[in-house]
């Protein structure tokens, strides 16, 4: 199946479901793992009604029924030749799972079929990733150009092992905003990668690009940048007031400010500020802010690689 024509409205909001979707596997696949298999339901469910929206952005309503998701699943997809029947019979399954564990039995359902049924949706959230465009860094780059045309001078990019955050070898990249459209992020990580086997840099292929805070070689500007391991409401309530773009960027978020912050000094006291932030501090990576601080800069991935295989995207604006 062929790569979704998508408006960019309907590239944001098939974003978000991604996201979402990916979120409920991740929960569903933690549950079955300890043994909470009745729990693991309702999101094997809602991983594949997340999924399946976006699969049909633009042919269903925001607000689409669970029943009325199953008809089009079947109406769009269900004939298809080159789109996998399985996870179509796969969404029906557990859309009737979901109301038979939720109020109709008492039992536990057995452990061997539903990590069957989480391999199929493994599959089908791998498929959905594929064909399904998304809103990347690279747009949101660009959409930044146009709000801050006269603030952001430059943007910058690491490149390096995301496996660690100091002492390994790491290439610092500049560029004017009009590159982008010219030298993308994607050209970058080919070129660095040869480079740095080149250098003989050990591991080369697990290095990643990272957008950079600093939005000018000459002046300490910079945007708000976060790595955060989970997002709920509270979470969101405090980035609220910043306000700015929130990133699926794998198993955690990134965050990304639309506020640019004048000179270093104010740049470190709100970093230090979140890091005091009641509904923050359990979520946003601790090491990430204090190693930004210390180097100058704080940093965020924006490619992928061999221990880091998901791409960011968007999730949310807040």
């Amino acid at each position: 199946m062929k790569t979704l024509t998508l408006t960019p409205k309907l590239k944001k909001r098939a974003s978000s479901l991604l996201a979402l979707g990916t979120s409920e596997y991740e929960a569903a696949e933690k549950l079955i793992e300890t043994g909470l298999y009745r729990e693991s339901v309702v999101h094997l469910y809602f991983t594949c009604f997340y999924i399946a929206q976006a699969l049909l952005c633009g042919k269903v309503a925001a607000n689409v029924s669970h029943r009325s998701l199953n008809a089009q699943m079947h109406n769009v997809y269900g004939r298809k030749k080159d789109f996998p029947r399985r996870y179509v019979e796969l969404h029906t399954k557990l859309y009737n799972q979901r109301t038979e564990f939720d109020y109709k039995t008492t039992h536990s359902p057995n452990p061997a079929e539903l990590n069957k049924q989480l391999a199929i949706l493994k599959a089908f959230v791998k498929y959905a990733l594929k064909v399904v465009p998304r809103v990347t860094v690279f747009d949101l780059l660009k959409g930044f150009c146009d709000d801050y045309k006269n603030q952001i001078k430059d943007f910058s990019f690491d490149i390096y092992c995301p496996k660690t955050y100091a002492h390994h070898t790491r290439l610092t990249f500049w560029q004017p905003p009009f590159y982008l459209d010219i030298f993308g992020v994607d050209q970058i990580a080919k070129h660095a990668v040869d480079f740095l086997g080149k250098l003989k840099v050990r591991r080369n292929k697990d290095y990643v690009v990272g957008l950079n805070s600093k939005v000018n070689q000459y002046n300490d500007d910079h945007l708000l940048m976060l790595d955060i391991d989970a997002v709920n409401p509270a979470v969101e309530s405090a980035l609220k007031p910043i306000g700015g773009i929130l990133l699926k960027s794998g198993r955690g978020y990134h965050f990304i400010s639309r506020k640019i912050i004048v000179g270093a000094v104010a740049w470190r006291k709100e970093m230090r500020g979140l890091l005091k932030n009641p509904d923050l501090k359990q979520h946003i990576d601790k090491d990430h802010i204090e190693i930004s601080i210390k180097r100058g800069y704080a940093t965020l991935r924006v490619t992928a690689s061999s221990v880091k295989p998901t791409v960011p995207y968007f999730y949310k604006e807040i």
